[in-house]
């Protein structure tokens, strides 16, 4: 008959249904009714464009893959397990790297873990690019992994049952299991996660070497020789406003009254006792006006400017900044030795090293990356 196909195999493949394509294997002849079927979807008519539907039985069969495509549903074929995957599927390889690959199961863990870590996770789950960011932190966490010393991965797993361990105690049992629930989690997911994550950080911080500290510690003096300086700073600050940011006196009164303060401590007035009685600051005017030992950098321009250059122990002029009219006596002045900042050195160094892996290094060793699913 013309509309009829006689001799067609029970044995249909997968992957002939998928496709929409006719495949024979062995098995029961069956004869077969094609039909010429119209598919509304909400309205909208679609139609197979290589397939046909047809009708056994009684009951009418369709081309899956094009049933699922017209209903938004992405549809793959496991021909290692004989599986159809339609929507989530968490074996769909996301990335593949060299040394190994990411399903997307893989990538949800990982994703989803992170909410406990950034509040502003949540808003950015829908954006491809935040998603592409938080995938390339999962394949560099699994490659430095790989390159990690036994004692680096054993110290993380350590780090990481120290900081579950803290977790349960400061937030309780019921509550630590309630996050985690929130995320789809369990405790050895996110032992998992941190213990990824801190070996790649020990790996990162075995690569750097003292010689390369000492040698960033000499760039850095060399580009700006009061990097490391600091000093102990007395002062009397004739403020120009109140804790409330009211108005208290104009820059020319403060001026007449910070020359004044200089006066007196020139003809032998005690600091501390001044301090008390004139200065506007209250991070120092109880402890005689003192900064002990601070960092020259972290201070405002013209203050910093003075701690730096003015003449130790002696009392200078009056010295405006945004605040008022400081009244300045600089009591040591020293540069920080390479010992005492090489842990703060370190730090920096390890976060240029991870820059540089991920801007020069991980794109080369990235071969695929698919979120389209």
């Amino acid at each position: 008959m013309k509309d009829k196909v006689k001799g067609l195999i029970v044995g249909l493949t997968i992957g002939s249904v998928l496709s929409g394509t006719v495949a024979f294997a062995a098995g029961n002849q069956i004869e077969v009714a094609f039909r010429n079927l119209t598919y509304m979807f909400d309205g909208v008519e679609k139609a197979p464009v290589d397939a046909k539907g047809f009708i056994y039985e009684g009951t009418t069969y369709v081309p899956l893959r094009f049933m699922s495509d017209s209903l938004g549903k992405k549809v793959e074929w496991d021909d290692a397990t004989s599986t159809i995957w339609i929507g989530n599927n968490p074996t769909h390889v996301v990335a593949t790297y060299k040394g190994g690959t990411v399903t997307k199961g893989e990538f949800d863990a990982f994703f989803n873990l992170q909410a406990l870590f950034n509040s502003s996770h949540a808003a950015s789950k829908d954006n491809v690019d935040y998603q592409t960011s938080m995938l390339k932190q999962l394949i560099t966490n699994r490659i430095l992994y790989s390159r990690a010393s036994e004692a680096d991965i054993e110290a993380a797993k350590k780090s990481a049952a120290q900081q579950v361990a803290a977790w349960k105690q400061q937030m309780g049992e019921d509550k630590f299991k309630s996050d985690l629930k929130g995320v789809n989690a369990t405790e050895a997911d996110i032992q998992y996660y941190l213990v990824g994550g801190m070996t790649a950080n020990n790996y990162i911080k075995s690569t750097i070497t003292d010689a390369q500290l000492k040698a960033q510690y000499d760039a850095t003096l060399a580009a700006n020789k009061d990097a490391f300086t600091i000093a102990s700073v007395r002062h009397i600050l004739i403020g120009l406003t109140d804790s409330q940011g009211k108005t208290i006196r104009t820059k020319d009164e403060a001026l007449v009254i910070a020359k004044d303060v200089e006066t007196k401590l020139k003809n032998g007035g005690d600091f501390a006792a001044l301090a008390k009685q004139y200065s506007d600051d209250p991070g120092s005017k109880d402890n005689g006006g003192l900064y002990a030992d601070a960092d020259v950098s972290q201070w405002v321009e013209g203050f910093k400017k003075a701690a730096i250059s003015q003449q130790v122990g002696v009392v200078g002029d009056p010295v405006e900044t945004e605040y008022g009219y400081h009244v300045i006596k600089v009591e040591s002045r020293s540069v920080k030795p390479f010992d005492t900042v090489k842990e703060s050195l370190r730090a920096s160094l390890e976060q240029a090293q991870s820059q540089q892996f991920s801007e020069k290094e991980l794109p080369g060793l990235i071969e695929k990356i698919d979120l389209s699913q």
